[in-house]
């Protein structure tokens, strides 16, 4: 059983880009108590309950991603926040109107709401963080042990679920993945294979001990499920509000991952009147030596897959995407090997991609995981907002065709099977090459 520390400190640890974007991403959200907001919205947005204003709020929000970007201490973030809040008159308690129009005395700021407010948000974000880095491995360490801070201060709950392992598509994780609840510590750690053999671990299918829970229509609050493995002397219940995964709400924080490419006179895809700009003077394909691909083979390319028939509706053809990709509701994630880095295919990313009828991507839904594991070629392309890679496909006897799966930010993929004038083929192929065939 794997026993932390007893603070925050592991978190230092953990490359925090992933948890600063988190927290960029976000929206803003006045809320009056912190039960009017739904969990999957806390995950999109900032929020502190009795917050009216915005410019509090963002006082606030500021604040908490100066810490997080700058590694601040507790006392650090009290001392730059209070004096602002206190000049705002955001402090203490006071009589102020509530929602309903009446006079209520509620408690403003204090140390102890700058504490929650300041651990909560920090935890969310590493974690979610966390989350988005585990699924990157996920291929080569599918297994997550739940860790528990094993003190005095810890819930009971908490501590009997320390060193429990679930396979990381186990559905359990949409519900228990930390933070439980305010002030929570728990954290989660990947295994591989040799691991998990090593220290001797079983693997737990949360099917068996999972219960559900009875909520009320419109209750978004109140926890949906209770687990209850052998040897537990309590089930494990997330706290009210808690029983979602927040860096699964996070979901496509990429916000130019549907856009499609910009290049030159020519837009890689339909653009809808607007395309993801690439950085001009990267390499290319004659910087390398490869051949022009009016030139290669059927040696060298992939036999044709078949094309599929549109969807009457959204409803059609995300469920053709689902079927071609090999994911569902019952199975949210696929991982495919390809020649660099394992791609994780996510349920929650499809339903974006057929929104846009007339572009119908689910007829070409059939290219996309041979162009994964059999690329032609793999670059990784500098766009105005950072980098993306993507996969090139060649097809047998489609000399005017190409593939290109384009692995955005935040791991959800964009994919086209582009016809167009020979010369134009080779425009795809810029930045750097990380692989070719």
């Amino acid at each position: 059983m794997a026993t932390p520390d007893t603070s925050l400190s592991f978190l230092v640890d953990l490359p925090p880009e992933k948890a600063m974007q988190y927290l960029t991403d976000k929206g803003n959200h006045l809320a009056w108590d912190w039960q009017n907001t739904r969990p999957d919205l806390h995950a999109r947005s900032f929020t502190v309950a009795k917050v009216a204003s915005l410019d509090i709020l963002a006082d606030i929000r500021q604040a908490v991603q100066k810490s997080l970007d700058e590694g601040q201490t507790q006392r650090m973030f009290d001392k730059d926040l209070i004096p602002i809040l206190q000049a705002k008159g955001w402090w203490g308690q006071k009589m102020v109107e509530n929602p309903d129009g009446e006079q209520q005395l509620v408690q403003l700021g204090s140390l102890r709401r700058l504490e929650t407010i300041y651990r909560t948000n920090l935890q969310t974000a590493y974690m979610a963080g966390r989350y988005q880095q585990m699924m990157e491995y996920s291929s080569s360490r599918p297994y997550w042990q739940y860790v528990a801070v094993m003190d005095g201060r810890t819930r009971p709950a908490h501590s009997a679920l320390n060193g429990t392992v679930f396979r990381c598509d186990d559905p359990i994780w949409n519900h228990i993945f930390p933070p439980n609840g305010f002030r929570c510590r728990c954290r989660v750690t990947s295994l591989s294979e040799s691991a998990l053999q090593k220290e001797g671990l079983e693997v737990i299918d949360s099917k068996d001990y999972v219960t559900k829970l009875p909520t009320e229509p419109g209750d978004c609050i109140s926890p949906s499920v209770s687990l209850k493995i052998p040897g537990m002397d309590q089930p494990f219940v997330p706290d009210p509000g808690w029983d979602h995964n927040p860096g699964k709400s996070w979901g496509r924080w990429d916000k130019a991952g549907l856009l499609p490419d910009c290049q030159e006179e020519t837009v890689f895809a339909e653009s809808g009147g607007s395309c993801l700009p690439l950085l001009p003077r990267q390499k290319t394909w004659q910087d390398y030596g490869r051949p022009d691909l009016r030139d290669v083979g059927n040696d060298s390319r992939l036999p044709a897959p078949l094309l599929l028939n549109p969807g009457k509706d959204a409803a059609e053809a995300l469920s053709i995407l689902q079927d071609a990709l090999g994911v569902n509701a019952a199975n949210p994630m696929r991982i495919v090997s390809t020649p660099v880095d394992p791609v994780a295919i996510r349920a929650e990313f499809l339903p974006h991609l057929v929104e846009k009828r007339e572009q119908s991507r689910e007829i070409f839904a059939n290219y996309v995981i041979p162009t994964l594991e059999n690329p032609y070629e793999i670059w990784l392309t500098a766009y105005a907002d950072g980098l993306r890679k993507r996969y090139i496909g060649l097809f047998q006897d489609q000399r005017d065709m190409l593939s290109v799966v384009r692995e955005n930010q935040d791991g959800s993929l964009l994919w086209n099977v582009i016809r167009m004038r020979d010369v134009d083929l080779n425009r795809q192929r810029t930045g750097g090459l990380i692989w070719k065939k």
